[in-house]
C-alpha cells in the first residue's frame, strides 16, 4: 500500500512537471483582471490568516455538546500545518527553483540563491514546493484522514470536500498569481498529506486522542 501510494505520488509530480510549461503559458495569456486579483487575495488571506481563523471557528464548534473531539482535532491540524509549512520552506530554500515570472532563466539553482533568505531577490529562487499550499494541505490532511475512517457518510463527504476544496483553491491561487509552477503546488499538496499521514495513527489517534468517536 505504501509503495503504491509513493509510486502514484511520484507519477503525479512527474505529470505536473510535464505540464508546467503549458500552464505557465496559460497563466501568461489568461490571468488578468479580477481573476488575478482574486488569486492574490486568496494567496494573502488564505495562508496563515485563513488557517488560524478557520482553526478558531472549528475550536468554537467543538464547544457544542458531543463535538468536543473537534477541539482535539484542530490542534493536530494546526501542528500538521506548521510542520508541513516549515518542511516546505526548508526544501524550497535548498532547491533554488526559479519562479515562473522572474528575470532569471527557468531552472534549478540549488541552495546558493535560495538560502540567502533575507537578501534581495532570494524569494525568486524559492518556488519548489509552494509553502502556502503546503500549509493549507497540512491543515486539512488530518481532517480528511480522520473523516475517511468514520462510519458516517456525511462526515466522510464533508471532510474530504473541505480538504480538496481548501487545498485546491490555494493551489489554483498560487499558480494563477504567477508565484508557482503547477508541479510546485502538486508537490506541496502531497507534502501536506504525507505530513498528516505521519502524524496521525491508523486508528485515528494521536498521542492518545480519539477523534470523531463512532456512535454506539
Amino acid at each position: 500500500m505504501a509503495l503504491g501510494g509513493a509510486a502514484a505520488g511520484l507519477l503525479l509530480i512527474w505529470a505536473a512537471f510535464r505540464a508546467d510549461a503549458g500552464v505557465v503559458e496559460l497563466v501568461r495569456l489568461r490571468a488578468s483582471g479580477w481573476s488575478r486579483w482574486l488569486a492574490g487575495r486568496v494567496s494573502y488571506w488564505g495562508d496563515w490568516y485563513g488557517v488560524v481563523a478557520l482553526g478558531v471557528l472549528i475550536w468554537l464548534a467543538g464547544k457544542r455538546p458531543g463535538w468536543a473531539a473537534l477541539q482535539k482535532l484542530v490542534l493536530v491540524m494546526g501542528l500538521c500545518a506548521a510542520v508541513s509549512g516549515i518542511s516546505a520552506n526548508v526544501i524550497r530554500s535548498v532547491s533554488g527553483r526559479a519562479r515562473p515570472f522572474t528575470e532569471a532563466a527557468p531552472g534549478w539553482y540549488g541552495p546558493g540563491p535560495g538560502l540567502r533568505v533575507w537578501s534581495r531577490g532570494a524569494r525568486d529562487f524559492q518556488s519548489f514546493p509552494s509553502a502556502h499550499t503546503s500549509v493549507v494541505a497540512g491543515f486539512f490532511a488530518p481532517l480528511a484522514l480522520v473523516a475517511l475512517r468514520n462510519r458516517r457518510r456525511w462526515v466522510r463527504f464533508f471532510g474530504v470536500l473541505a480538504a480538496v476544496g481548501g487545498t485546491g483553491l490555494m493551489a489554483w491561487a498560487r499558480v494563477w498569481a504567477g508565484a508557482h509552477h503547477l508541479s510546485d503546488v502538486v508537490a506541496a499538496s502531497l507534502l501536506g498529506l504525507l505530513t498528516g499521514m505521519i502524524l496521525l495513527r491508523k486508528d485515528g489517534r494521536l498521542r492518545g486522542f480519539a477523534f470523531f468517536p463512532e456512535p454506539r
